[in-house]
């Protein structure tokens, strides 16, 4: 009996091991750890206002505002090249977001502006861009 228990237990820790979480409980997870730290400035009149998870597109969304005195349409058409292929860049190398990309997550940026909350911008990355 005493060894068919202790089986039991070895048996039990081995199998709550093996447990790996899920895509969606992962950026749930995420989602609700970077809440913390939210609205964050990320540069000069660029505000990370919130992350989102949509399960639907299977979709990490941020939501940034930005300082439309400072990003004119004009500036955000000349520098969507660029800003594109920073982010690109930054999600492609990203550790943290390794596992994420590997289970096909995509990702999506929305730029609003400050004064109106209209949409300035929206990028999309394709997980098989990454």
């Amino acid at each position: 009996m005493k060894k068919a228990l202790i089986t039991l237990n070895i048996l039990v820790l081995l199998l709550a091991g093996c447990h790996r979480v899920s895509i969606e409980e992962q950026c749930a997870e995420m989602v609700r750890k970077e809440w913390r730290r939210m609205p964050r400035n990320i540069t000069q009149g660029v505000v990370l206002d919130s992350l989102h998870y949509d399960r639907r597109t299977n979709t990490l969304v941020y939501y940034h505002t930005i300082n439309d005195t400072l990003y004119t349409a004009e500036a955000i058409r000349h520098g969507k090249q660029q800003l594109r292929e920073q982010l690109l860049m930054d999600i492609s190398n990203s550790v943290a977001l390794k596992r994420l990309k590997e289970e096909g997550l995509s990702f999506r940026y929305v730029y609003l502006a400050q004064s109106d909350g209209k949409e300035c911008l929206t990028m999309q990355f394709q997980n098989d861009e990454l």
